[in-house]
């Protein structure tokens, strides 16, 4: 499944999605995910719950994100995470776990 979501209807800030018209991009979830996870705050990350179904984005994060942040899956020869995707990764694995709960 890849819907594609337009920006402009999301509550998250211009800012975070610089390299695309925001006006008028539809980007996958993942996309979404990753730029949150870069640019955005503790509040951005707990509307990406609110907004979008539980099980999408546990699909999205845990086999599109995840093992690029983690190094499980290399985009590239010499790529290797960062200690700040390594902390990411393990926040974002937090919130997941306490979310479950929350969403089910």
């Amino acid at each position: 499944m890849n819907i594609q979501y337009k920006l402009k209807n999301t509550p998250f800030p211009k800012k975070y999605f610089w390299s695309y018209d925001f006006d008028r991009a539809e980007l996958p979830l993942s996309i979404i995910i990753e730029q949150l996870i870069n640019y955005g705050n503790f509040e951005d990350h707990l509307n990406l719950f609110l907004i979008f179904p539980y099980n999408e984005l546990k699909d999205a994060y845990f086999n599109e994100v995840r093992p690029i942040m983690s190094g499980e899956k290399i985009l590239r020869d010499g790529m290797r995470p960062t200690a700040v995707d390594l902390r990411n990764v393990k926040y974002m694995d937090f919130l997941f776990e306490v979310l479950k709960n929350v969403a089910a």
